[in-house]
């Protein structure tokens, strides 16, 4: 009886190496840049820079220019209104045909929780996906949610988690999930520095890269005369 279960876990689990795609089987890269501007007490200004590769430092999958205006209703709620472009090769293999392009417009709510004492932040964005390809426009509209959380190991390095749904109107229901473990670095005041572990499941694959990145904030108002 063990035989026949282990002979049985083994075919099972070289089926599954055979069934994975070359995406799948290699350890692709997320590399990015965000930066959040104060330019008052209310509202600030987000932009941001992406590239994804299908492989750690080559192979690649996409880059992402983000920009979006944020006003903060409540010290614990945040809305925002954003926009992407993104320039997107869509196969592991090199391009043969022209990239995907994507116009990308959203909604966006922010707001912290607490669960059993312990601080969360939840993120609610509304998308409008605009796709071009081949001289084809599809538009797709889809609504995410975020919730993560963030624990101080000392003063300057920190650890965070986060796991993100993605839920569309038309279609697949639910076609993409990303989460994301990662050591943060406090490098000044206002630079932060992460690097971690993203599990990306999208159009039924299932995905493990690495993520590293950058955030800055700074202030853009007017000091007080003294």
């Amino acid at each position: 009886m063990k035989k026949t279960i282990l002979f049985l876990l083994f075919i099972i689990s070289i089926t599954n190496l055979f069934a994975q795609t070359e995406a799948e089987k290699n350890l692709g890269s997320w590399y990015f840049i965000y930066a959040t501007h104060k330019i008052s007490n209310n509202w600030s200004v987000l932009t941001g820079f992406e590239e994804r590769n299908f492989e750690a430092l080559k192979n690649y999958n996409l880059t992402l220019y983000h920009g979006a205006v944020n006003y903060k209703l409540f010290n614990n709620l945040t809305t925002s209104l954003g926009y992407m472009y993104l320039d997107i090769d869509r196969t592991f293999d090199p391009d043969v045909d022209p990239n995907l392009k994507e116009k990308r417009y959203y909604e966006q709510v922010f707001f912290k929780s607490t669960i059993l004492k312990h601080p969360f932040d939840n993120r609610i964005r509304l998308e409008h996906r605009h796709l071009k390809s081949m001289g084809n426009t599809t538009i797709i509209h889809r609504i995410r949610y975020r919730f993560r959380t963030k624990v101080n190991l000392n003063n300057t390095f920190y650890v965070t988690a986060s796991n993100e749904s993605f839920f569309n109107f038309k279609g697949d229901l639910y076609q993409e999930n990303r989460f994301i473990a990662a050591l943060g670095l406090k490098a000044t005041k206002n630079i932060a520095l992460e690097a971690g572990y993203l599990g990306h499941y999208i159009n039924n694959l299932h995905l493990d890269r690495l993520q590293v990145g950058i955030y800055i904030n700074t202030d853009l108002r007017k000091k007080a005369k003294n």
